[in-house]
């Protein structure tokens, strides 16, 4: 059975060798050791913090949601948003509470974009 140990660390795997980047190199740029990334990719151990793989996917420049949705881990980003804004924890409750499902989100963020709520792309300034 994989695990999610497994999927992230074999996508690890591949996004470095298609990076070109080698384990030494990566454990260099990331200040982490050849042996603990090795055993990452191996799914030997569980993904690293979620401030490691952002340092990963920057070193690897490569889209860092790729790698945390594969760790099942927020976006450190997003994390902070949602702390310093009580709403955005309060409207998640309620979407959890009420089962939104995919084609929720989905109608969701189209009614956001042509709503143009926010700031970008026409929302408010």
């Amino acid at each position: 059975m994989r695990t999610s140990n497994d999927t992230f660390g074999r996508l690890l795997r591949s996004l470095r060798l298609e990076s070109g980047v080698g384990l030494r190199e990566l454990s260099r740029l990331i200040e982490k050791s050849p042996g603990y990334l090795s055993d990452v990719e191996s799914g030997n151990v569980p993904p690293p913090s979620k401030e490691t793989i952002v340092q990963i996917a920057n070193a690897l420049n490569v889209d860092k949601k790729t790698l945390l949705n594969a760790a099942k881990k927020i976006d450190p980003e997003l994390s902070e948003y949602v702390a310093e804004q009580p709403q955005v924890a309060d409207f998640l409750r309620m979407a959890k509470d009420q089962e939104f499902n995919d084609d929720d989100w989905d109608r969701l963020t189209q009614l956001a974009k042509l709503s143009k709520l926010g700031k970008g792309e026409g929302g408010k300034v």
